[in-house]
């Protein structure tokens, strides 16, 4: 008969953790805390493996562009100021050319709407993060290496699904030290340096990230706006018409959501 007094025996992750609710021996520990760490060794080699094997699978309709081109009527205002209020005696990027200029920190609810609609079209937030662990929020060792001498400070993505569900993206915003650090860090994205795309619990965009995307980079102040479009069949665009489809629908990303914030910022020095 079991002794109600001595707690059964229990399991843990790496396997036993008690035996009949008592620790094992002193002998018997200094194994197993061997065995541990040679199990944690192997499985953060497995993680880096994956980790990897994920980054090689990552396709590209073309080289992404800083400030690339985009239809006159979903251009982002980063290439020429705004005629109202601006102040030519500020400069070209009026109150947010350098952090010290503008200290207050980005947050989800002030760059990333839960829905909006532009030009009759929907778009639904399915996902947002805040890190400050910027490498964590971006790929690519060459665009890590640039947000870390930028002194980035925080990364906020958000992922959004189009109302008719054919496409989805990730919009991120980085927060860096000065405009020129920020048109350093956009200068080395590329194929392997991109923002990482940020996948939803449910739905389309639970596969964010695994079809053929469209990488796009603007400039705006010490910013860095960082997007990832794709359909969400994951198929690759067929013809250029589809093609011009996911890069509007990367620009109306940021032109609804994060371009109003920032705006804001460059004109009145505060959100």
């Amino acid at each position: 008969m079991d002794d109600p007094a001595r707690p059964a025996s229990a399991t843990g992750p790496m396997g036993p953790a008690l035996v009949d609710g008592f620790p094992p021996a002193r002998a018997d520990y200094g194994r197993a805390k061997r065995r541990l760490r040679r199990r944690a060794a192997l499985l953060a080699t497995v993680v880096a493996v994956l980790a990897a094997a994920g980054l090689a699978g990552y396709k590209f309709l073309y080289e992404p562009r800083v400030n690339a081109p985009v239809p006159a009527t979903l251009r982002l205002p980063t290439n020429a100021p705004v005629s109202t209020g601006f102040d030519k005696s500020l400069g070209k990027w009026q109150h947010i050319g350098t952090r010290a200029e503008d200290p207050q920190p980005l947050t989800i609810a002030g760059l990333y709407p839960p829905q909006f609609v532009l030009e009759g079209r929907s778009y639904v937030r399915t996902a947002a993060s805040v890190t400050k662990n910027c490498s964590m929020a971006v790929l690519g060792p060459d665009l890590q290496a640039a947000l870390q001498s930028g002194h980035c400070t925080q990364v906020l993505r958000a992922s959004y699904l189009s109302g008719d569900g054919t496409m989805m993206g990730t919009v991120g915003v980085v927060n860096l030290i000065s405009s020129s650090a920020a048109q350093k860090a956009g200068q080395v994205t590329g194929p392997d340096e991109i923002i990482a795309p940020l996948t939803g619990q449910k739905g389309p965009t639970r596969k964010l990230g695994q079809g053929t995307g469209v990488v796009q980079a603007e400039i705006k102040g010490h910013y860095l706006i960082l997007i990832w479009a794709e359909f969400s069949s994951l198929k690759s665009p067929s013809g250029q018409a589809q093609r011009q489809a996911l890069e509007q629908f990367a620009a109306s990303l940021v032109t609804g959501s994060a371009n109003i914030d920032l705006s804001t910022r460059m004109l009145h020095g505060k959100p």
